[in-house]
C-alpha cells in the first residue's frame, strides 16, 4: 500500500479536492473524480483533510469507482497518521469487499493500532477463508503481535500456502520469535522464478529487519528500486560500516548495476541470436533482461551498438526498455564504443519528459559524466537542487560520478550536497569533501 511516486493525474488543489469529496454522488458527473480528489488530497495533510476523508469513507455505495476511492481514502488517512480514524476504519473489517478489508488491515498496521478487540478481529482472518493472509501476517508483524505465532508457523509449513504467505510467515518468525534460521529461507526466495515473488521477498527481508542479507539481496535479479528501498529501510543509522558491511559499497553497486555482478537465474527457451537478446530487453522480467545483457556482451560490440540504435526509436516509448538500453550503452561506453547520437539519447532521458524517479535517469547521469564532463559540471547545481532533482538516488549518483573525477574542484562541488535531506547523500558528500 504505497503511494504512486508518479503523480500523473491532472492536478487539482486542496479546495477543489475537498469540494469534490463533499459533493453528493448524484451531483458528480464522473465517479472517478472521487479518486482523483482523494489522490491529490494526500498532498495536504491537515485536520480539515482528515475530517473530509473520514466523512467520505462513512458513506456506503456499491459503485466500483466509489469503492476504489474509498480504499484510497483509508490508505491516505493511514499515511497521514490519523489515529482518530482507527475505530472508523476498523468497522470495515467485516466488509464483503476483500480488497477493502486488505486496505483496512494494512492501514491499521500503519497506524500502530493497539486496540485488542480490533487486533483479535485481524487475527481471526488467519483462520477464515481470506484471500490475502499475507497482509494479515505482515500487519501482525508490524504491530509486534506474537499471539498467533503458532498459526503463522503452521502457514509457513503448509504446502498449500503461496510463496508470498510463506515469505511473510518467515519474516514474522524471525521478527517475533527470533527464529533466525529462517533467514536462509528468505534468501532462497530472492531466487524464485516468479519476479513478483522475488519482489515480495525483498519486503519480507525488510520486515524481518536483518541488515546481514543486503550483500545477497543487491545481487538478486530484481529492479534496483527494490534494492534501494531495502538499503534505505534496513540501514537506519548514519554509520558507514555495520555488521561488516560497507554502506557505500552497497549503494554504489546498485547505482552501477553491472549485470555481470547479478546472480541471474537460468532461463529456458533462449536462442543465440543477437537480435533475440536485444528483443529481450523489452521484457518485464529483470532476470531475463540481465541475462540477455550478459549474452549480448559476448557478441562483437560494434554489432550490439548497431542493433541497439536500430531499436532505439521503439525503446524510447517503453520506460523499462529504456533502462536496459541505457545500461548497455553505458557498458559499451566503458569499452570506448559509442556514437555521436548517444548524447542526444542522454538528453532525452534526462529531460522533463520523464519523472525524476525513473530508474534510467541515474544511468544517464553516469554516461553524461563520462561522455561530456563540461555538461556534467554545468548541471551539478541542478543535480544538487532537491526541487529540480527530487529523487535522492539521482543526487547520490551525481556525487558518485563526481567522486571518480580528478577535478580539483570536486571537494567544493560536493559541499553543495552537504545539507541534503537524505542521509545517504549527506554521507557521500561528506566523504568526498573531507
Amino acid at each position: 500500500m504505497q503511494s504512486n511516486p508518479f503523480n500523473n493525474l491532472p492536478k487539482i488543489n486542496k479546495i477543489d479536492a475537498i469540494n469534490i469529496l463533499r459533493r453528493p454522488i448524484s451531483e458528480v458527473k464522473l465517479l472517478a473524480d472521487y479518486y482523483k480528489a482523494v489522490f491529490h488530497l494526500a498532498n495536504f495533510p491537515c485536520e480539515e483533510s482528515e475530517m473530509v476523508l473520514l466523512d467520505f469513507i462513512k458513506y456506503d455505495c456499491e459503485k466500483l469507482e466509489y469503492k476504489i476511492a474509498k480504499r484510497k481514502a483509508i490508505e491516505v488517512l493511514a499515511n497521514y497518521g490519523c489515529k482518530k480514524a482507527i475505530q472508523t476504519i476498523a468497522e470495515f473489517l467485516e466488509n464483503d469487499d476483500d480488497y477493502l478489508v486488505e486496505t483496512v488491515i494494512w492501514s491499521l498496521g500503519k497506524l500502530k493500532c493497539d486496540d485488542i478487540n480490533i487486533i483479535n478481529k485481524i487475527c481471526s482472518k488467519l483462520y477464515n477463508q481470506f484471500n490475502n493472509k499475507r497482509v494479515v501476517i505482515q500487519t501482525l508483524t508490524n504491530l509486534g503481535v506474537r499471539k498467533e505465532i503458532d498459526m503463522i508457523r503452521s502457514l509457513s509449513r503448509d504446502k498449500k500456502s503461496s510463496n508470498r504467505v510463506k515469505g511473510a510467515s518467515f519474516a514474522a518468525l524471525i521478527k517475533l520469535a527470533g527464529e533466525e534460521d529462517k533467514l536462509g529461507e528468505l534468501k532462497k526466495f530472492l531466487r524464485l522464478s516468479n519476479q513478483n515473488d522475488r519482489h515480495c521477498a525483498v519486503q519480507d527481508i525488510i520486515n524481518a529487519g536483518h541488515l546481514s542479507v543486503l550483500p545477497v539481496l543487491i545481487k538478486a535479479p530484481i529492479s534496483p528500486s527494490f534494492k534501494l528501498q531495502a538499503i534505505d529501510s534496513l540501514w537506519s543509522n548514519e554509520l558507514l560500516f555495520c555488521e561488516n558491511i560497507k554502506l557505500f559499497n552497497c549503494i554504489d553497486s546498485v547505482v552501477v548495476d553491472d549485470p555481470n555482478k547479478i546472480d541471474t537465474l537460468e532461463v529456458n527457451n533462449f536462442n543465440n541470436e543477437l537480435s533475440f537478446f536485444v528483443e529481450q530487453l523489452f521484457h518485464t522480467d529483470f532476470n531475463r533482461c540481465y541475462h540477455s545483457i550478459k549474452e549480448l556482451l559476448k557478441f562483437p560490440l560494434e554489432n550490439v551498438l548497431y542493433y541497439l540504435n536500430n531499436n532505439w526509436d521503439r525503446a524510447r516509448s517503453d520506460y523499462g526498455a529504456i533502462y536496459f538500453f541505457i545500461s548497455v550503452y553505458k557498458l559499451l561506453l566503458d569499452q570506448q564504443l559509442y556514437d555521436e547520437l548517444l548524447l542526444d539519447k542522454v538528453d532525452f532521458v534526462l529531460s522533463d519528459t520523464w519523472p525524476n524517479y525513473m530508474k534510467f535517469k541515474s544511468s544517464a547521469i553516469q554516461i553524461l559524466g563520462c561522455l561530456n564532463e563540461n555538461k556534467f559540471y554545468n548541471n551539478i547545481n541542478q543535480f544538487s537542487d532537491e526541487s529540480k532533482t527530487p529523487y535522492w538516488k539521482n543526487r547520490y549518483t551525481a556525487l558518485f560520478v563526481l567522486q571518480n573525477k580528478q577535478n580539483q574542484m570536486k571537494k567544493d562541488l560536493a559541499k553543495l550536497f552537504l545539507n541534503d535531506s537524505h542521509r545517504f547523500v549527506r554521507l557521500k558528500a561528506k566523504e568526498i569533501s573531507s
